[in-house]
């Protein structure tokens, strides 16, 4: 006996299962809540030991059951199987096509006119949780009302974002963006008030970004509403706000310490979380939109942690399997993956002699020289959705110069090759460089296409283009093989592969 399948519509869930005969009581739970039996089942049916069904309404006291975790219990035994949602049916507000982009060609903007001059087909843009979330309502916040409570964001700044946004989806630009959870992000200061809601309760302030905290009710509730609100706002039939079409849960959740940190966990408890993150966002985006995409963030790190403390940083692959076996014990769902296959060495934009980057599947790790194993990998039975391969993006990546004309060279001959390898791999909708300008701030690295303005008080106001500007703008063009040439000079024949 077992639940095979939970089917969520506009007006009810049903439970469906086989094997079971008798008294059969649904109950609800929240995604990280202790299985009790509960006060009242959600629903309930007899069985005749062939097949079931429970339906309860999927509105409950004005809230969503769609977030819910179901058990179902025959008598005191809790059944096995799946206990989230696995089918949705006609509940989105909006059904129109995945934008199909004509280039894998795409840049982390910094400069809205100058990108759409480049003829990028895919933009990711960052959000941060805090920065748009407020504590009470104002003249200068938009309220958001969810499961019967208000939340409020911050006017302002959406306004402004909207007009990033829309002018990049007017140009046929897809969007993803990249949600974050920092508190001291871009100089804010984050109230104590918010921060005690919206920060991880274990987060330890040496990491740069906190994990979304879906571990308390308020900071759960929170998390939930702001994907809500964002996924509505940009999904309309009539793109009033612009258009997003994917959505990055975190960064780099490998390097969990840095820039996804939840405290000192096992990769199992950090998983747990970080699970129920991304389901929580994909039900909330596909609320919205039909074909509303949900993506995993991973560095280049494959077998091989960031530091050998592993209840700081795992491996990006136990990422994929653990993530891969969670959603398929609990209800298997379309997520997707967003890799950074930086070089090994991010200082050093020479991929081709990374030592550590390996034809294998146990490789340690995957950089642009050895991007194929990603998509081999990911090609597994055990690891296709719907006998499908997961969508893939490469959402950051970049190549460091030096202030130098030949590393500023080889920077542009570096990309021109890692635009062949990837334009070449089957199965990676998109190339997502990063930066896009030069940051101060950004660990001494130089990864823009431009450099930024010395003379700005700005860390990152945009300057003169660098080489690979040129290369970035012309590699999907007619003009793309003499680029290719061009780069092979640079780089050598022998490590032109």
């Amino acid at each position: 006996m077992t639940i095979q399948k939970i089917i969520a519509d506009r007006e009810t869930i049903q439970i469906q299962g086989v094997g079971a005969a008798g008294s059969l009581a649904a109950y609800e739970y929240q995604p990280l809540e202790a299985i009790t039996e509960g006060d009242e089942p959600a629903g309930t049916t007899t069985s005749d030991g062939i097949r079931f069904s429970i339906t309860m309404p999927r509105f409950y006291n004005g809230r969503d059951r769609l977030y819910s975790r179901f058990k179902v219990r025959l008598g005191k035994v809790i059944l096995p199987g799946i206990s989230y949602v696995t089918d949705l049916v006609g509940i989105a507000a909006y059904d129109y096509p995945f934008p199909q982009a004509h280039t894998i060609k795409g840049l982390q903007v910094h400069d809205v006119e100058d990108a759409i001059q480049l003829g990028v087909a895919h933009a990711a843009l960052n959000l941060n949780q805090p920065s748009v979330m407020l504590p009470q309502a104002s003249e200068s916040t938009i309220t958001y009302e969810m499961d019967g409570q208000k939340f409020y964001f911050d006017r302002a700044y959406f306004e402004a974002f909207d007009e990033r946004v829309k002018e990049l989806s007017s140009h046929g630009i897809t969007i993803y963006l990249i949600l974050l959870n920092s508190a001291g992000w871009g100089g804010l200061k984050l109230q104590a008030e918010m921060a005690n809601v919206l920060i991880h309760p274990n987060y330890d302030p040496e990491g740069f970004i906190s994990a979304f905290n879906v571990v308390t009710e308020a900071g759960l509730a929170h998390y939930k509403a702001f994907v809500e609100f964002v996924a509505e706002r940009y999904s309309r039939d009539d793109q009033k706000y612009g258009r997003v079409s994917g959505y990055i849960i975190g960064n780099e959740v490998d390097a969990a310490w840095v820039w996804s940190n939840a405290g000192e966990k096992t990769v199992e408890a950090f998983m747990e979380e970080y699970a129920v993150a991304v389901r929580t966002a994909f039900y909330a985006a596909r609320k919205q939109y039909s074909e509303a995409r949900v993506y995993i963030t991973l560095t280049h790190h494959w077998t091989l942690p960031h530091t050998e403390n592993q209840m700081r940083t795992y491996a990006g692959r136990d990422i994929i399997e653990i993530m891969n076996r969670m959603s398929i014990e609990e209800g298997n769902f379309d997520w997707s993956v967003a890799y950074h296959p930086y070089p090994q060495d991010l200082r050093i934009p020479s991929f081709w002699n990374d030592d550590k980057a390996f034809d294998t599947l146990d490789t340690p790790l995957i950089t642009f020289k050895n991007i194929e194993v990603l998509t081999r990998y990911m090609q597994q039975a055990h690891l296709l959705y719907e006998g499908k391969l997961r969508h893939i993006i490469l959402s950051e990546q970049g190549l460091n110069s030096e202030e130098t004309d030949e590393s500023e060279r080889i920077q542009a001959a570096a990309y021109a090759l890692a635009y062949w390898k990837i334009a070449k791999t089957n199965g990676i909708e998109a190339f997502i460089y990063h930066a896009h300008v030069d940051h101060r701030d950004e660990f001494g690295l130089n990864l823009g296409i431009r450099r930024r303005n010395k003379d700005s008080e700005s860390p990152n106001e945009p300057g003169e283009p660098k080489p690979i500007h040129a290369v970035f703008k012309g590699i999907d063009g007619d003009n793309a093989e003499a680029l290719f040439e061009d780069a092979k000079k640079v780089i050598g024949e022998g490590n032109w592969k």
